[in-house]
């Protein structure tokens, strides 16, 4: 085999493989298919150039000669298909692509005549070499023209462009002009000019290359690119040498391949060869990270480093630094940050754990976009700014369009490079911003697999310190509450009954609330510590969803707990925290925040309130928790298929929240005793096993801190219920204040 036909081999083997790759990557994507188009007419260009090397006759060389020109006919036309559609040209240019593959297809149509390929003769060292036919000369003309036209069009692109784009686009418009400018010293010979065609192979590098640069709309790091070809060609290279030392040895020492002492032999060689692979592989990634990358085996390292440590802190503060202050260093940025959300206000704001370099206002107000917001908590992955004009470009609506060109502006302004979302579960918990690198590179591929990795570890992290610092401050809480209560006792005292009910109350929390979600996880993590590598995928998944629900929950009784602790303090009292607010406009709020949910358990939630709402003085941290609280409750308790309405209106001085729903009601006898610590109605663990029993007795301690304020209940067992309360509605609708 001669070095053309090899050289036309692999460009058959890559074009073929680099093609289905791409496709498979994204089979609905428009530019995926466009290159697979193309690389499917470099195949029938180079398989056919094979074939033709290694004929044997005049006849079998014509035939594979024209067959080859099917393929390279049609590689301009689908090229430049494939450069419309990734520089967003495709409609504006449809009519133009349309023309040209009908152009082409008529040469298609006369390929396999005299016209378009003459005949073959000897020349130079080819034994059959194709001589042009007079329709030829137009075709080589058009296919000169189309190649240097994608070019072109790559290249102006490419000088509006910035930041990964830009990138793209120089390694594809690089991979263009190296793959024609060889691909044409295959035409001197069809015109009798006494030049080889040694540019051939460079239509593999033209692939690689452009390939390299559109998966999935980014740049692959070509250091990755680099180190996965040493390795397989590596590995290839061990095998193929493999093989033949083992046939040489069979030969010299059994004289042949299938004797009897060579299938014994067999036996030893076959197994010698997995664990001689084993060890080729793993030294040949080592070489390849340690001492050909070592930039990027140092970056790993780090990343690693970090993801460990990340497990030994419980402290909140140490955490975020050690986040911010390792990728800060490690990615060389001027600027890193974390936004975590302040769950306690409604709806939900996000606060300034740890900024460097960011306008500390400007990182706060990034995140007031909800549309930031839904996005990271819908894909879970890192929004880059260099890719925000092709997302926009590719949006669903208009609408989307639109909010991904303002969301690029905000980040352009405030310098923000991208956005990574720091996730417990399926909740977006915090945000982890980061800026431009020093040097002005852009965010690989790499970068964001593995910070994809740290933002998970993170959020684990951050979620259990969080946690922590809640059950340290409720101690805290509970230690000052009851050092007050026995202070009390001794300055008045009192009868030792109230100490003991603070006891009681605290041990039930701690055997009933708290207890039984850390015991369920013990048992859960107990047995998938104990199953070890024999769990198979389902029941790891499982097994680590039911700790992590278990996680969510324990999380939820320490929040009511600590929230029941603070309410029922003598001196609980909204007071001087009050002031004039709109009862509709909260009950919208409200109603907002809990849509997707209550879309979830395929629950219908409206708002009916009459304009423009009635007014009352109340506490803008407290009431919207009773509101949102008492939403909560009915989605809780309601059966898929139900609904929810959720009223404010006016009745004579009183302004009044009702909540309706059509769940499963509550007993009668159950119904009064609702608003207390810990009562649930007897049929509601059927729904909501494991409630605090604490949501209502929270409400009423919220709206009963009020001045004038009360709650009230109506049911109807199987039918539904309504709960809400009323304040003091103030008069002329706030007009007064």
């Amino acid at each position: 085999m001669n070095f053309f036909a090899l050289s036309a081999l692999i460009n058959a083997i890559t074009s073929l493989v680099l093609g289905i790759f791409v496709l498979e990557r994204n089979p609905k994507g428009k530019t995926n298919l466009a290159f697979s188009l193309f690389a499917l007419s470099a195949f029938c260009w180079s398989f056919p150039y094979y074939l033709w090397q290694i004929s044997n006759s005049e006849e079998m060389a014509l035939l594979w000669s024209r067959a080859l020109m099917a393929g390279a006919i049609f590689i301009p036309v689908t090229y430049l298909h494939f450069t419309y559609s990734l520089v967003g040209l495709l409609r504006k240019r449809r009519n133009f692509l349309v023309a040209s593959y009908l152009i082409f297809l008529l040469f298609f149509a006369i390929n396999f005549t005299p016209y378009f390929v003459s005949h073959v003769e000897p020349l130079l060292n080819f034994k059959f070499w194709p001589i042009a036919g007079p329709a030829y000369h137009l075709f080589l003309m058009l296919w000169i023209f189309y190649a240097y036209y994608a070019a072109y069009i790559l290249l102006k692109k490419h000088k509006r462009s910035r930041g990964l784009a830009r990138l793209q686009l120089k390694y594809i418009a690089l991979g263009t002009l190296i793959g024609y400018t060889g691909g044409i010293t295959n035409y001197f010979l069809w015109y009798r000019i006494p030049i080889l065609p040694i540019g051939n192979i460079t239509a593999s590098l033209y692939l690689l290359l452009v390939a390299y640069a559109i998966i999935r709309y980014r740049l692959m790091d070509i250091r990755v690119v680099f180190r996965r070809l040493f390795i397989y060609l590596g590995s290839a290279t061990f095998t193929y040498a493999f093989f033949y030392f083992v046939i040489w040895f069979y030969n010299s020492a059994f004289g042949g391949v299938f004797s009897l002492g060579a299938y014994a032999v067999g036996l030893i060689v076959a197994p010698l060869f997995v664990f001689l692979f084993y060890s080729v592989d793993k030294g040949l990634r080592l070489v390849a990270n340690r001492y050909l990358f070592v930039s990027l085996y140092n970056y790993q390292e780090t990343i690693n480093k970090l993801t460990e440590d990340l497990n030994h802190y419980i402290d909140l503060d140490k955490i975020i630094d050690l986040i911010v202050d390792t990728i800060r260093q490690t990615m060389q940025l001027n600027r890193a940050g974390v936004l975590l959300v302040n769950t306690e206000t409604r709806p939900v704001h996000y606060e300034i754990a740890k900024v460097i370099g960011f306008n500390r206002d400007n990182g706060i107000s990034l995140v007031q976009d909800n549309f930031l917001t839904q996005y990271l908590q819908e894909t879970e992955k890192p929004l880059v700014l260099d890719e925000l004009e092709l997302l926009a470009r590719d949006a669903k609506s208009p609408a989307q369009s639109r909010s991904f060109e303002k969301l690029y502006k905000h980040m352009t302004k405030i310098e923000a490079s991208l956005c990574l979302p720091l996730m417990s579960g399926d909740k977006l918990f915090g945000i982890i911003v980061l800026g431009a690198k020093r040097v002005g590179d852009a965010y690989t591929k790499e970068d964001l697999d593995l910070l994809s990795t740290l933002s998970k570890q993170a959020g684990v992290a951050v979620e259990n310190a969080r946690l922590y610092a809640q059950v340290q401050e409720f101690n805290q809480r509970l230690k000052l509450e009851v050092d007050k209560a026995t202070a009390d006792i001794m300055k008045t005292n009192v009868d030792l009954e109230a100490a003991l009910k603070i006891k009681d109350e605290f041990l039930q929390i701690a055997s009933h609330q708290l207890r039984t979600p850390v015991s369920v996880m013990y048992g859960v993590m107990d047995t998938f510590k104990a199953a070890g590598d024999d769990m198979d995928e389902a029941q790891r998944k499982q097994f680590i969803n039911s700790a992590f629900q278990k996680s969510k929950k324990l999380g939820q009784v320490v929040d009511d707990v600590l929230s029941a602790t603070e309410m029922n303090a003598p001196d609980f009292n909204i007071g001087s925290t009050a002031k004039p607010m709109n009862l509709r406009e909260m009950a919208q709020k409200a109603v907002e925040f809990h849509k997707e949910e209550a879309d979830n358990h395929k629950l219908a939630l409206t708002l009916e309130a009459e304009e423009p709402g009635p007014a009352v003085k109340a506490s803008e941290a407290f009431l919207p928790q009773a509101i949102s609280n008492l939403v909560d409750n009915s989605i809780k308790y309601t059966p898929e298929g139900g609904s929810i309405t959720v009223k404010a209106y006016t009745e004579g001085d009183m302004a009044v929240l009702a909540v309706t729903d059509t769940g499963m009601g509550v007993p009668p006898d159950d119904l009064g005793k609702l608003w207390d610590k810990f009562k649930r109605g007897k049929n509601a663990k059927n729904m909501h096993t494991d409630g605090s029993g604490l949501g209502l007795f929270i409400i009423k301690k919220i709206v009963e801190g009020h001045e004038g304020g009360s709650v009230f209940a109506q049911s109807e067992l199987g039918k539904g219920s309504t709960f809400g309360f009323k304040l003091p509605a103030i008069k002329n609708n706030m007009k007064d204040y």
